[in-house]
Parts: structure tokens; C-alpha cells; sequence
């Protein structure tokens, strides 16, 4: 396997890049919020919890962890910041209560929360424009997920106004996972690790750093759950989807 070029894995990077980021994570949590509040829910502990879990990951960053050992399996990505949040999916939809809590999401506030991909892909333009992510992972190379946060707001306003079927938002939610999982893999497979695939002259070096893992260790996590959480309500209690 080719060696992945790693020159720009501790590059400068622009002050509105990372205040970016960091406004994405903080619009993503309070998004998750109002959906989590609207619900009935109490959100102390949510707060509480995803405090704890950003600042873990800063640590983790800043660091040197995700850095360091680039090729040891599993990655040092994965172990502390996607399996975690996996297994923390997995728990909600395996358990009952989990899968109650889901069904009393509202779908417009769900759908609302992919808006936050429009900032996610300018972000991720600027951060190959520095080299810190190859040029396949934007809007200007194989990543169309852009599209879906360009059109959530569009479709989470239809369905408030009922102008937006059932089968119409589901057609959305499969269209925007399938974005969602397209981009995923380019990251996976471009990111310097064993399983590097991709992009050796340019890998996915950016999101090993602080703010940028937020974008794996929260963002996506928070998205791919709004889809999960929105499709578990469609095609199992379309009853109660509203």
C-alpha cells in the first residue's frame, strides 16, 4: 500500500475555519436540543453529557492521540471517537425505552438538522484548500452531501405545513443518508490509517485535529442519527410521525 503524505498533518490553518467548526457543533447540539425539548424531554443531562463528551474529544486532539500511531488498528479515530458514539446509537435503537424516546421526536425539528451540512461543506472546502482533506471529499470534487442542508429547510418546512407526504420525506431521508454515507467512506478511506484507500498525496489529515474531529465525533453522529430517528418513525409507527 502506498504511504499516505503526511507534510501537511500539522499545517496552519485560518482563525475562521476552526470559529467555523466550532459554530457547526454548537448549532448541531442546540438543534438536537429544541428536537430533544419539543419532545418533552429534559435537556440538563443532554447538556451535561455532550459537554462532557466535546470536551473529551478536544482533550483527545489537542492531545496528540488521534496524531499518533497512525497505524495501529483499530484506529485511534475510531476507538475514542466513532465507536463510542456508535455504540451509543446502537443502545437507543436496541432498547425499548430508547426506540419510545425516538418515536416522540418531532420530523421537521430531525429534517431541520441537516441544515448545519451547508456549513460542514464550506468547511471542508476551506480545509482542502490548506491540504488538510483531499479535494474528492467537497462539493467540488465527489461530495454532494451539501445538497441535503441546502434542501432540509425547504422539506422541513413542507411537512410543518403538511404540504410534504410521508412517502416524499422518506424518499428525502434515503436520498440525504445515501449523501451521508457516500462521504463517509471518501473519509474513511482517504484517512491516513491501514485502511487508507484514497488520496495519498493529499489524505484526510484534518479531522485528526481540534475542532475538526468534532465534525466525526459529534456532527455526523448527530446527523445520521437524525435519519435513523426520522425513518424509524416512518416506516415503523407512521401513525404517530408528525
Amino acid at each position: 500500500m502506498p504511504t499516505a503524505n503526511l507534510e501537511y498533518l500539522n499545517a496552519p490553518v485560518p482563525a475562521w475555519l476552526s470559529v467555523l467548526f466550532v459554530a457547526c457543533t454548537s448549532f448541531t447540539a442546540w438543534l438536537l436540543a429544541q428536537a430533544i425539548q419539543r419532545a418533552g424531554s429534559s435537556i440538563t443531562y443532554y447538556w451535561l453529557i455532550v459537554g462532557v463528551w466535546l470536551t473529551v474529544q478536544a482533550g483527545l486532539a489537542l492531545g496528540g492521540f488521534y496524531q499518533t500511531n497512525l497505524d495501529a488498528l483499530p484506529p485511534h479515530l475510531a476507538l475514542g471517537a466513532l465507536l463510542p458514539a456508535v455504540a451509543v446509537m446502537l443502545a437507543i435503537v436496541i432498547s425499548p425505552q430508547g426506540r419510545r424516546w425516538m418515536a416522540r421526536l418531532p420530523l421537521a425539528d430531525l429534517t431541520s438538522i441537516s441544515v448545519v451540512r451547508v456549513g460542514v461543506e464550506i468547511g471542508l472546502f476551506g480545509l482542502a484548500a490548506h491540504r488538510l482533506v483531499p479535494e474528492m471529499m467537497t462539493f467540488s470534487g465527489r461530495n454532494f452531501d451539501i445538497l441535503a442542508g441546502l434542501t432540509a429547510p425547504v422539506v422541513a418546512s413542507l411537512w410543518r405545513k403538511q404540504r410534504l407526504g410521508r412517502g416524499g420525506l422518506i424518499v428525502w431521508n434515503v436520498a440525504a443518508l445515501a449523501l451521508l454515507a457516500i462521504i463517509v467512506t471518501l473519509a474513511l478511506l482517504s484517512a491516513p490509517t491501514p485502511l487508507q484507500r484514497l488520496a495519498f498525496e493529499q489524505p484526510n489529515v484534518g479531522v485528526l485535529r481540534f475542532p475538526f474531529v468534532w465534525l466525526p465525533a459529534f456532527i455526523v453522529p448527530v446527523v445520521l442519527f437524525s435519519h435513523i430517528a426520522s425513518l424509524y418513525q416512518l416506516l415503523r409507527h407512521p401513525e404517530s410521525a408528525a
